[in-house]
């Protein structure tokens, strides 16, 4: 016969608290419901408001929403400052783009960012309170559009600054541990390429010669680009945007692990550019896509690498089933004491366990690739056209080429923006939501 447990109060011997089983298990799981629930927040609202907006081609819309969002030194404020980057920048508001540029590039360069308090919360809430500084392939393209908007205005000084910080070196990870890996000179090759045409147009034709023999080393195919780009004889500089870059997605039974959406094979091959000036079709240099995040998000040495996902996935799993144990042996025994430390334990397991989903955001906006196109035009004014076999094109009419200087044109093609343009509309304020120039 079971010897009942007794405790001691006032002199007296009473037997323990009985505790009904279904009162436990009742406690348990109000708990851990409540652990689950969360509430997306304002901001976070605020922002896929914004990035609606602009993949339906309301640039100004997205700006506007996003702007407040760009203040907030939140753990999301790299990610709210490149989305509002990519509204001005296809919106050419070059001024607004350069700024929040320089302010996502501050953070995603800087170290200890995530402070001890802000780890700790990654650690026992969610890799969502980390601060989002993206994905190494989300650096490069964020530096490769600041480096564009210098070189659309002429300030090659800053755009070969821009363009060299896109060519940081990789880490080539040998294992799962973060510290375990090589480094590798960048594969970016359309970055080596600006930076020698930057180079080129700065009078340095020995620097120029030495980012051209590294992209053609790297990429055989670029050669003629290359030559093209060297060719001072060019005045025109077309910037080709196309496509969008992965999404994150959760994997895995516990959605502990990482993938990026769509695959290249999903999505199918790039289309090359077909280009016309005044409805005359212009030969261009391009025999290849000089880059694709679809591919590089899925090459390991443009990812960065996050052990801890997993190690807090699994020591919740083990924390949840100890708790799961304890409890039951604390309700079959009227045990309360045990019960609640089952419960407890149930209740940290579940925390890490929660806290090891992926972390999914990503910035939306990024290009799938894009081209540069050296051009000579003729000064005066012109019509130019860019089109790809998937039906997106854009036609500028009215455009002018200077005939002392290079001049660029920046291009952000989407389905939703497919049509004609009349370039002599001043600004980006000046047209309507659903006219919102795209080059200058």
């Amino acid at each position: 016969m079971r010897n009942e447990k007794c405790e001691q109060r006032n002199g007296e011997r009473r037997p323990a608290r009985q505790v009904s089983p279904f009162r436990i298990f009742h406690f348990a799981f109000c708990i851990l419901f409540l652990l689950v629930g969360c509430e997306t927040s304002k901001h976070v609202i605020e922002g896929r408001r914004g990035v609606s907006a602009y993949l339906s081609g309301n640039f100004t819309l997205s700006q506007r929403v996003l702007e407040p969002l760009t203040e907030k030194t939140d753990e999301d404020y790299v990610l709210n400052n490149l989305r509002y980057g990519s509204a001005a920048f296809a919106a050419h508001d070059f001024h607004e783009a350069e700024r929040a540029y320089v302010r996502a590039y501050q953070i995603m360069n800087a170290t200890k960012v995530n402070d001890a308090g802000r780890e700790a919360a990654i650690v026992w809430l969610s890799e969502n309170k980390k601060v989002w500084r993206g994905e190494p392939y989300e650096r490069a393209v964020a530096n490769l559009q600041l480096g564009m908007i210098y070189y659309a205005q002429n300030d090659y000084g800053n755009a070969r600054g821009a363009f060299e910080n896109a060519l940081f070196k990789l880490r080539d990870y040998k294992s799962a541990d973060a510290r375990n890996y090589d480094e590798q000179e960048s594969d970016f090759v359309i970055a080596l390429l600006l930076l020698g045409r930057t180079w080129t147009q700065l009078g340095r034709t020995d620097e120029a010669a030495r980012y051209f023999d590294r992209a053609v080393e790297l990429r055989p195919g670029v050669s003629a680009l290359a030559r093209e780009l060297g060719n001072r004889s060019n005045n025109v500089l077309l910037y080709v945007e196309y496509g969008f870059g992965p999404r994150k997605v959760e994997t895995g039974m516990d959605g502990n692990a990482l993938d990026f959406y769509p695959h290249p094979g999903q999505a199918g091959s790039i289309p090359l550019p077909n280009i016309s000036i005044d409805g005359q079709s212009a030969p261009t240099p391009i025999q290849e896509p000089l880059f694709d995040t679809l591919s590089m998000a899925l090459d390991r040495r443009w990812q960065k690498i996050d052990t801890i996902r997993k190690t807090k996935s699994y020591l919740g799993t083990g924390l949840m089933v100890a708790g799961a144990g304890a409890t039951i042996y604390g309700a079959d025994r009227r045990d309360e004491g045990a019960a609640i430390a089952g419960i407890g334990m149930m209740v940290a397991g579940a925390l890490l366990k929660a806290s090891s989903e992926a972390d999914i955001r990503t910035w939306e906006m990024s290009p799938r690739t894009a081209f540069i196109i050296p051009l000579h035009v003729p000064p005066g004014t012109h019509d130019i056209s860019v089109s790809f076999q998937s039906g997106v094109y854009q036609t500028w009419r009215g455009i002018t080429i200077a005939p002392d200087r290079e001049t660029s044109f920046l291009f952000r093609m989407m389905p939703v923006t497919s049509r004609e343009y009349d370039f002599t509309r001043p600004t980006a304020q000046s047209v309507s939501a659903d006219e919102v120039p795209m080059s200058r």
